[in-house]
């Protein structure tokens, strides 16, 4: 997650006049659009401290948490999402005192090995 930031940060020091995502259309805001990319992230990274700090230890339980509006067969791929999200926290020293990164990443070996 750290990377995508940073990324992100590097293309607006660009000031781009366009953008060709991806995926999606040729994007002429370029600013608007990854300024829009960076406060969805920092929003989601929010929600997932949020779940955190309601209690969520576990994978599932934060997941289950920060994506609860979210149709059910995407939580696969949020995931994957939240791992990033956590990891980016804990280099960040954000993480609850009581959290234990241990448990958290054995949720993660053992969903992940299921797959």
């Amino acid at each position: 997650m750290k990377d995508y930031f940073e990324t992100t940060y590097k293309f607006l020091d660009l000031s781009p006049h366009v953008l060709i995502p991806m995926h999606g259309r040729i994007n002429l805001w370029p600013k608007h659009m990854l300024c829009g990319y960076l406060r969805n992230r920092r929003s989601r990274e929010a929600s997932i401290l949020q779940s955190i700090e309601n209690g969520g230890r576990t994978l599932f339980e934060i997941v289950s948490k920060t994506y609860s509006d979210v149709d059910r067969k995407l939580w696969i791929p949020a995931s994957f999402n939240v791992r990033l999200h956590v990891d980016h926290l804990n280099s960040q020293n954000k993480l609850p005192k009581d959290f234990s990164l241990e448990m958290f990443s054995r949720s993660c070996d053992d969903f992940f090995s299921s797959l």
